[in-house]
């Protein structure tokens, strides 16, 4: 499979459970080591090495608990973690830290531990360790499933203001309603063929595989 995205895009990748999303993002995030090669503007993913794939691409998944270093004693330490394994000047790993707690307003909880946070937190938590990266292009995969209504639309509200360009991969079962006017367009994998690109309008006017569902209606 290919596909496209231009620097700053926001795109949703749409399957049922079991079609492959999660083997996609491990893959361009360099967990899996893959036959026939991932590329990345022409340049073979598996060819770099870890810091540069690190600063190229950063995921998030569906337990970002999982994701935790688990070596900071606070949650700014473990936001700086991976910037600090990038080498980078202290003062810029300071910087780009506060910057990351503050995006997603988690100033007020960064000399907190991480193992007393909330679920909405540890999801936020994880995303600003991701955005200290500073990197090129974001997976999320399935970022909402365990928030509630109120930290939904709080982290959409922030993956809507993005103070960098950087694009986003969206990976879902489904169109979900926090995607309206987030999400730029719609690609549906099924059975190992992607299909589309499509726009909100037209996903919502195209016939999906049973595997792939529409929540609520575009706003």
């Amino acid at each position: 499979m290919s596909f496209a995205l231009a620097p700053g895009e926001r795109l949703s990748i749409l399957a049922g459970n079991g079609m492959g999303k999660t083997t996609l993002a491990r893959g361009l995030a360099g967990f899996l080591t893959t036959e026939g090669g991932l590329y990345w503007q022409g340049e073979a993913l598996n060819s770099m090495s870890r810091a540069d794939h690190a600063r190229l691409v950063q995921i998030v998944g569906q337990r970002p608990h999982l994701q935790l270093s688990g070596r900071g004693y606070s949650l700014r330490e473990e936001v700086a973690f991976g910037p600090e394994n990038l080498g980078l000047p202290v003062a810029e790993i300071r910087a780009r830290t506060a910057e990351a707690l503050h995006f997603l307003n988690l100033t007020h909880l960064a000399e907190r531990d991480c193992r007393r946070l909330s679920g909405g937190e540890t999801q936020r938590a994880a995303l600003a360790g991701a955005l200290a990266m500073r990197p090129r292009l974001l997976i999320l995969d399935e970022p909402m499933t365990d928030l509630d209504a109120e930290s939904r639309d709080a982290l959409a509200g922030h993956l809507r203001s993005l103070p960098w360009e950087m694009a986003v991969i969206f990976l879902d079962i489904g169109w979900q309603s926090w995607m309206a006017g987030l999400v730029d367009r719609h690609l549906l994998l099924d059975q190992g063929e992607m299909h589309g690109p499509l726009t909100t309008e037209a996903l919502f006017a195209t016939p999906l595989p049973e595997r792939i569902f529409l929540a609520g209606q575009p706003a």
